[in-house]
């Protein structure tokens, strides 16, 4: 049809109709050119008022649909964004080239307008009305379901159009589909999803936007493979499945798509990505041929790995057979049978899998670190042992059946246990082993010598192979913390040395829990001491290798953890407890918290003024470091201030001695006393040697009148070496600590503890940063003072006569509440001369895997007990 013939205008009484002609329509801008639509709606005619409604119009001519172009994305969705949506009703005509289009406001009833009329239409054509007022309603309505009603762009006035002139209606989001079509030919991906999102907005899962939302996908999947983002193409597939499981091409894009990724894995040995893939096709396709080809081809692997260990265990490789073991459970899960046989030849030889962030090595540092306390437990098994703590530390022994003190504590008979249990990783030993050991301790000869043991034993007698007596010159308190070191024997000739580092002539160990093996890269591996026996059953076997793996990036050694390459992290920072608490690992927390401290160097100069030691404790904001650096959580749940360098749980804790408080006006006014005293010091020395000069030249000599005229401002505090602990929050506390120093005029170096090399001699440094866990503050707190377990007197050169006589004095309480009422006054003197300064205490906790069971509740080391723990496959 070529014109417009039936345009409608209804009043708003329905009591006449007029034939109008009506106005320019839109001016749209494109973005390359600009388009003027000019829509003629009707001739402006004149007729009669009484003009009959189905009168014909003279033609107007209305613009075809093959002429019209399709509007812009950017002016669609500006359009959308201004609210000025349109739709467009094409109207038959004799040829399709001759359709007519009117551009009207978005209609009602979206997306079939048309054939909702259709339908209405029907069903009340079928009606039966009962009356003539429903008779006359119903023709009405027949008769306005027969027209199309709308309102033109910038009119109010609603028009009408025969239903049977309506060849169909180009909804505005038909618009937007047809130019997703453009979009889609050009790659144009970003705005083609923008119009199909605004769509999917309005029409939910409308049947004409879902093949070309599955086609968007399908295209922009390509696109990223080829370009090398295949796990952003994977994520677009997932998409088409999700939107349309039957689709019929997504198994063909998914499998043209996987199947390199998947040779790629396996021939890297990556099998865990391998799986990942099989995984997540079959996830859609169960039945999907190259996800089933490539999952029997790893079954098979898995199954000649699984075949190989089966032999190696039947030759006694039980170390190998594990790994083979471990080898083919990760290319492909075993099942049935091939489980049975894993869980056997997992059980035999079990390996603890460690994730190590700390750092690692010989470095300059001057005070003992808690690196080389794991690895020294991991080596070396005490004659005692701490088992467990609270105000007090409680202590067990692997060796000892019973010690049983006689003659008011002053001698002990020791029984040694004549049998051990399969776990355990040490050998038994021999009242003349154990005498050995003791006399490589208390001989002065001996590079084992220990004054302060020798002190206590006056006499060592062996009454059987399983019965050994020592008798002591003083009470020992504590009697296991004074025996808390390993069991020794002096090589024999032609023997092998316990380490690479120990000589032929040196005492060696007797007992080693795990022995260290040859270092691979970042990975260091350790051996049961002595290996479980054969033919027990499986669920009996222990920890036989731990195996430690160095990470320099944390969030990498976490990842590890969380994706099952590690079973054990032992140390969490804790701003990471309260996540890991809140997950399905298991969670461990150490008996005793790790205190922070700053140690002075007992030999240097520069610190043996109290006021400069007391100016610098006065100076560290302890609660705001330990808020925002330490623990990184303003309510401190996992850590403290304290005021002792042991825990604040112990015994030997002052419960009346608050923690140092912050106050830069004092630690100001402190600096500022040290620093004139030295002043007064070089002044009283300007003027001994003033007077002497006077008295050789025999003239008077005025003290008063020379110290008023001399000046001494040269004199500065000297300059403080400051040794930071290897670690990265140490590091960050150091800056924070160092920073309010420098407000009150301290003048600091900071020398960082993680570089390689000998530990700084006491000529190198002033004070360090270091972390302790005390756990016999009785037996512990010299070494720390002194920074030193030699217990050489001469090192205690810091501190005033009668600090070093109270230290000495803690050796010969002569019971329990002595020695903690000497412990209390230390505490005191400590606090009030700052011959240490205590900064705060935070509790740690480890995380390992819910399969490592056996581990005690709370762990007093790394590897507490490890010789006993077990890992389920």
């Amino acid at each position: 049809m070529a014109a417009f013939t039936r345009l409608i205008r209804h009043s708003d009484d329905n009591s006449r109709f007029v034939f109008m002609t009506r106005r320019f329509l839109r001016l749209l801008n494109s973005r390359n050119s600009i388009v003027v639509w000019l829509l003629a709606i009707a001739a402006a005619l004149l007729f009669r008022l009484d003009l009959r409604a189905d009168e014909n119009v003279a033609k107007t001519e209305l613009p075809k649909l093959a002429e019209m172009p399709l509007p812009s994305a950017e002016a669609l969705l500006r359009a959308d964004l201004d609210d000025k949506e349109f739709d467009w009703v094409v109207l038959k005509a004799g040829t399709p080239e001759d359709r007519r289009v009117v551009v009207v406001n978005p209609l009602d009833s979206r997306p079939d307008i048309l054939g909702k009329q259709d339908e209405e239409y029907k069903k009340l054509e079928a009606s039966r009305p009962q009356n003539a007022k429903d008779r006359e309603q119903r023709l009405k309505r027949l008769k306005s379901l027969k027209r199309l009603m709308f309102t033109l762009p910038g009119d109010l006035t609603e028009y009408a159009v025969p239903v049977e002139q309506v060849d169909q209606i180009l909804y505005f989001e038909d618009l937007m589909l047809l130019v997703v079509d453009q979009l889609l030919e050009k790659a144009d991906y970003r705005t083609s999803y923008e119009l199909l999102l605004r769509v999917e907005t309005e029409l939910p899962k409308w049947e004409k936007s879902v093949p070309r939302f599955e086609r968007l996908l399908l295209n922009e999947a390509r696109t990223r493979a080829a370009a090398g983002e295949i796990y952003a193409a994977l994520a677009l597939l997932d998409q088409v499945w999700q939107r349309n499981p039957q689709s019929t091409e997504l198994p063909i894009r998914l499998g043209e798509l996987v199947r390199p990724m998947i040779a790629d894995a396996v021939g890297k040995e990556d099998y865990r990505k391998a799986r990942y893939l099989i995984d997540r096709v079959l996830r859609l396709f169960p039945q999907h041929d190259v996800a089933v080809a490539a999952q029997t081809e790893l079954e098979t692997l898995s199954q000649s790995f699984l075949d190989k260990a089966t032999a190696s265990s039947q030759q006694k490789q039980h170390a190998e057979a594990a790994a083979l073991a471990r080898r083919a459970e990760a290319v492909w899960p075993t099942k049935g049978n091939g489980r049975a046989s894993f869980t056997q030849l997992f059980a035999r030889h079990q390996v603890l899998r460690v994730g190590i962030n700390d750092p690692q090595g010989a470095f300059i540092h001057p005070a003992p670190l808690e690196t080389a306390e794991r690895l020294d437990e991991l080596a070396q098994v005490s004659l005692f042992e701490p088992s467990s703590a609270d105000e007090l530390t409680y202590f067990r022994s692997g060796f000892f059946e019973v010690w049983d003190p006689t003659d008011l504590g002053r001698e002990v008979v020791f029984t040694l246990r004549e049998t051990k249990p399969a776990w355990q990783t040490q050998p038994l030993l021999t009242a003349n082993q154990v005498a050995e050991a003791i006399g490589h301790r208390i001989d002065a000869r001996s590079p084992l010598y220990s004054s302060r043991l020798a002190s206590f034993v006056s006499e060592i007698s062996v009454r059987s192979p399983t019965q050994l007596r020592i008798r002591f010159s003083r009470v020992p308190l504590s009697i296991e913390s004074l025996l808390r070191f390993p069991a020794t024997e002096t090589a024999r000739p032609g023997s092998e040395p316990a380490t690479a580092t120990q000589s032929n002539t040196a005492p060696r160990l007797i007992a080693t829990r795990f022995g260290r093996q040859p270092e691979s890269g970042n990975k260091s591996s350790w051996l049961r001491g002595i290996p479980e026996p054969d033919g027990l059953d499986a669920s009996k076997y222990h920890v036989a290798e731990i195996q430690e793996q160095k990470y320099d990036d944390r969030n990498l050694m976490i990842q590890a953890f969380i994706r099952g390459d590690l079973d054990y992290i032992p140390r969490l920072l804790p701003w990471e407890i309260d996540a890991f608490l809140a997950s399905d690992f298991q969670v461990k927390k150490y008996a005793l918290p790790m205190t922070h401290v700053l140690v002075f160097n007992p030999r240097s100069e520069r610190i043996t003024n109290a006021q400069t030691r007391r100016a610098l404790s006065f100076a560290i904001n302890r609660e705001g470091i330990l808020r925002s650096t330490v623990l990184r959580d303003d309510s401190m749940k996992h850590g403290r201030p304290t005021s002792a360098a042991w825990h604040l749980r112990s015994y030997a804790t002052e419960p009346r001695e608050p923690a140092p408080r912050f106050n830069l006006r004092l630690a100001y006014a402190l600096r500022f006393a040290a620093e004139q005293q030295l002043r007064i010091a070089e002044l009283m020395k300007l003027t001994d040697e003033a007077r002497e000069k006077a008295r050789v030249e025999k003239i008077n000599f005025d003290s008063e009148l020379f110290r008023k005229n001399t000046k001494v401002d040269y004199i500065k505090l000297p300059r403080l070496r400051f040794v930071v602990e290897p670690g990265e929050v140490p590091k960050a506390v150091a800056e924070r600590m160092v920073a309010y120093w420098s407000k009150i005029g301290f003048e600091i170096d900071v020398i960082q503890g993680d570089q390689p090399g000998k530990p700084l001699a006491d000529t190198e440094w002033d004070f360090c940063y270091r972390q302790v866990r005390m756990e016999e503050p009785l037996l512990e707190l010299w070494p720390v003072l002194a920074n030193d377990a030699t217990f050489d007197m001469s090192r205690l050169g810091l501190y005033p006569d009668w600090m070093r006589q109270e230290l000495v004095g803690l050796d010969y309480a002569s019971s329990f509440l002595d020695a903690q009422e000497k412990l209390f006054t230390i505490h005191r003197h400590i606090a009030a001369q700052a011959f240490l300064i205590p900064l705060w205490e935070v509790d740690e906790y480890a995380v390992m895997r819910k399969n490592v069971s056996g581990v005690p509740t709370e762990l007093m080391s790394v590897y507490h007990n490890a010789e006993r723990w077990m890992i389920k496959p």
